[in-house]
């Protein structure tokens, strides 16, 4: 049983570092601009209405 935990626990660290380790890329790159979204205004003048967020 302690076997199979130490096992476990070291299986885990190094899949932990693996994944740490991983290229992420997300979000807007520099210089990217953000494309158009609506939403739906829910108070103000404007409630009721979709605008777009640009």
């Amino acid at each position: 049983m302690n076997r199979m935990l130490v096992s476990s626990a070291a299986l885990l660290i190094v899949a932990a570092a693996v994944s740490e380790a991983a290229d992420v890329k997300s979000g807007l790159r520099p210089g990217q601009g953000v494309q158009a979204f609506n939403v739906q205004d829910i108070t103000g003048p404007f409630k009721g209405k979709k605008l777009c967020y640009r």
